[in-house]
């Protein structure tokens, strides 16, 4: 009984918890999300009793009918169509114009929820209320097919975004009215937008939500202190400005004795402080973030406002029952996630801490706050900042009563005085710099290998029976219990990856390479993908893979030639990871990528050779030979022969052999044949993507392959990999797996033989559009 008896008086008062629970469950239900729906049943079983079973129904009921009603992904094919919207917001985001439609059609059928587009050239000046039509090629956002990748789609969704596409010319779009004008935003954002310096752009992201030009490098300056959440408009800035609006009122009012005699000053200052967040709300664009963060802040005042003490918890709780019904999709948001823990942690240290001196209050509402979010933060980022704690205690007071306030009031100067507001917003910019130049001196980020699921859950079941429990022996018991996983999980994982045998994962990149080799904890890393249009695969796709594998140090990094498509994510990799050493092919710097990576091994002492045919190394038992190139001479500074000069790896142990190509397809493979006694390989990596001129006859005889992997994009403007390259494999006999169709391929062995699984399955019904090797499971096994 003292179990079930754990978190009751939490609903004694009030339902909403029980209401908020039933909601989460009902939306987890309809997600088919087992694991998360069995965490929410376990808070249920603890804090609903007989009296508040019916409100958990019908918060369930609620859940359900949110997330069934929610608008879904639009079923248009991917192609051109003629699309036509109302604008809601147009602007740069990550160094591409997009325009966001409402009320959209797509040839003449109208859909429910946002239309999302991307506009390449000449783009122009398209405002909130514009109505216009286009012909735009729609294409569903595919995932790379990498185990526990990032849903961009899902994310999406949860902005109401339904349908993507692109148009390739503004010049293409019939703008039917004009409904825009120029309002105080965007006076706010040309001035800041002319000042053509970085503190410019985060200040309009902190106080806009406009962060169109925040760079890669500012928004790590910010993660590097641990502070990256005060450039998203959040419960922390809605708190600053209804504050503001509370103090406003009530200095007016306290200045005229006959009105603060005949009103009741409290009451209006809080009614100011409301109106003055429902102003900030319009202006910062009314996005979900916004919103979601104008809701949770308003909550609390307004149980205020309503002569009752405010109940943070219930506060809380009645901010997430109206986000989730608005937004049910909101409860898969990395943000909404963070607030609601940041809240959550700031609720247990005020209580926990009552009736301390002020000054250890104000220390612990960081604490709690950072260690609250915490899990979400390692699970989901995987880089952490030694300085959050101290950056949160010092940098957010500093950033909440000097750099908003000043801010603001240059914001409210704007229509008034141009010289006013200029000197406000330039108080601002240097106190952003000051920040700028503290994150440049003290500033870093450290890699977490991402912990299982199991261990999340673990920490927050302690947290909040910890922190939100009465005293009770199973208190003790679930809190210790909860310790040991957290302490006990990371050991377990670690002594996994150290015990695993050889490894060959090709990660897919799109149309690039990236080949992650592991053996008893110890890593190689064979290019790092890229593209000519500039996405940091290294970024958003390499790095978190990485973390996922739990590498957070790599043993060897090789650079099989200096190709965007290979490189070009390998800065990223460099710069937050810790590495032994580096293998290339050139020692000139001939490009950004290579001049990126050089910058970053010389400022952290990283060994770098220059690696050619007969170079071998052997890492803790797994043999890494060089078969290419054989020499390094004046035709590798040439373009056109950087292929053919390409680092090919022969990898092996007593268990399983690969090859790995890289680009050095055609002559490079007859060179290789006729040099090297031993190619035979169980696993071969394709040369140039599958180019037609891969895979030649003498080069497969000499390796006898059992499976072969090719490294592309889907639907890539190559046409790769060639038909003439898979006819070739198809008639030695060999498995051909492609990460464009087959998403990440992991290659490994086991007692049954080698043993082949892909992330993305086939299809039974999916036709190959090469007429060639179709497989209709996700598991593959080679028996030697």
């Amino acid at each position: 009984m003292e179990v079930v008896m754990i978190l009751k008086h939490v609903t004694e008062e009030t339902p909403l918890p029980a209401v908020f629970i039933g909601i989460c469950s009902g939306i987890l239900l309809c997600s088919f999300n087992g694991i998360f729906l069995g965490f929410a049943a376990l808070f249920a079983f603890f804090l609903v009793d007989t009296r508040r079973i019916a409100h958990f129904s019908a918060g369930m009921f609620m859940g359900i009918i949110s997330i069934l009603s929610a608008p879904q992904w639009a079923g248009i094919p991917d192609g051109q169509h003629i699309i036509e919207g109302t604008v809601r917001r147009a602007g740069f985001a990550g160094g591409t114009y997009k325009v966001l439609l409402d009320d959209f059609m797509v040839d003449q059928g109208a859909f429910k929820g946002l239309a999302q587009l991307s506009i390449y050239t000449n783009v122009g000046g398209l405002g909130t209320g514009d109505r216009i039509r286009a012909h735009a090629k729609i294409k569903r956002p595919r995932p790379f097919g990498n185990s526990g990748e990032f849903d961009y789609r899902e994310y999406l969704q949860a902005q109401g975004i339904v349908l993507t596409g692109s148009i390739s010319d503004y010049k293409d779009i019939e703008i039917q009215s004009r409904m825009s004008s120029c309002g105080l935003r965007d006076k706010l954002v040309s001035r800041l937008s002319a000042l053509a310096r970085p503190e410019a752009e985060v200040l309009k992201a902190i106080l806009a939500g406009d962060r169109s030009g925040l760079t890669y490098s500012l928004r790590d300056a910010f993660a590097a202190l641990g502070i990256a959440h005060i450039l998203a408009i959040s419960g922390l800035h809605m708190g600053i400005i209804i504050l503001m609006g509370y103090g406003a009122v009530f200095s007016v009012l306290r200045l005229v004795p006959p009105l603060a005699l005949r009103l009741d000053v409290p009451l209006m200052a809080k009614a100011g402080g409301i109106i003055a967040a429902g102003f900030y709300t319009v202006f910062a664009g009314a996005t979900v973030p916004t919103l979601r963060a104008a809701i949770m802040a308003g909550c609390v005042l307004g149980s205020m406002f309503l002569f009752r003490k405010a109940n943070l918890l219930e506060s809380l709780a009645f901010a997430g029952i109206v986000i989730l019904i608005i937004w049910p999709l909101e409860l898969f948001s990395v943000s909404f996630l963070l607030s609601f823990a940041a809240v959550l942690g700031i609720i247990a240290a005020y209580s926990g801490l009552e009736g301390f001196p002020k000054w250890v209050v104000f220390a612990g509402i960081p604490l709690g706050a950072t260690v609250f979010t915490l899990p979400v933060v390692v699970y989901v980022f995987g880089f952490v900042s030694p300085w959050g704690l101290l950056s949160n205690i010092v940098i957010v007071p500093f950033f909440s009563l000097v750099l908003m306030p000043v801010a603001i009031t240059g914001l409210i100067l704007l229509p008034l005085s141009n010289c006013l507001s200029s000197y406000m917003f330039s108080v601002s910019l240097d106190a952003i710099g000051l920040i700028l130049k503290t994150s440049q001196a003290f500033g870093t980020l450290k890699p977490v290998a991402r912990p299982w699921i199991i261990w999340v859950l673990a920490c927050y079941l302690g947290l909040i029976i910890a922190f939100f429990s009465r005293k009770s022996g199973i208190r003790s018991i679930i809190v210790s219990i909860s310790c040991v996983f957290v302490f006990f999980i990371p050991f377990i994982a670690k002594a996994y990856l150290n015990s695993s045998g050889l490894c060959f994962d090709f990660i897919s990149v799109g149309q690039g390479d990236s080949t992650l080799i592991t053996r008893r904890g110890h890593a190689v890393l064979i290019d790092a993908g890229g593209s000519y249009s500039g996405f940091d695969t290294g970024r958003f796709v390499v790095g978190p893979h990485l973390l996922r594998k739990g590498i957070t140090r790599i043993d060897l990094v090789v650079m099989t030639h200096a190709h965007p498509d290979h490189i070009g994510g390998m800065a990223f990799i460099m710069e937050r990871f810790e590495i032994e050493q580096v293998w290339n092919n050139t020692v000139e710097d001939w490009n950004r990528y290579t001049r990126d990576v050089t910058k970053i091994t010389k400022k952290k002492s990283i060994p770098v050779k220059t690696a050619g045919l007969g170079d071998v190394l052997d890492l803790h038992g797994m043999k890494i030979a060089v078969l290419n190139p054989p020499g390094i001479d004046d035709d590798i500074l040439v373009s056109k022969h950087r292929n053919l000069h390409s680092i090919v790896l022969k990898i092996s142990d007593h268990t399983m052999k690969g090859i790995f190509m890289a680009d050095a397809d055609g002559f490079g493979e007859i060179r290789i044949s006729r040099l090297e006694d031993e190619l035979r390989a169980d696993v071969l990596k394709v040369a140039h993507h599958g180019s037609r001129n891969s895979c030649c006859d003498m080069f497969l005889s000499r390796v006898k392959p059992k499976v072969a992997v090719v490294s592309c994009g889907y639907d890539n403007i190559y046409n790769l990999p060639s038909r003439e390259a898979l006819s070739r494999l198809e008639e030695k006999g060999v498995e051909v797996f492609s990460t464009d169709r087959d998403g990440e391929i992991v290659v490994y062995k086991d007692k049954m033989g080698i043993k082949v699984k892909s992330h993305r399955p086939r299809a039974d019904n999916e036709q190959d559009r090469h007429d060639t090797c179709i497989f209709n499971s996700r598991e593959r096994k080679y028996v030697r």
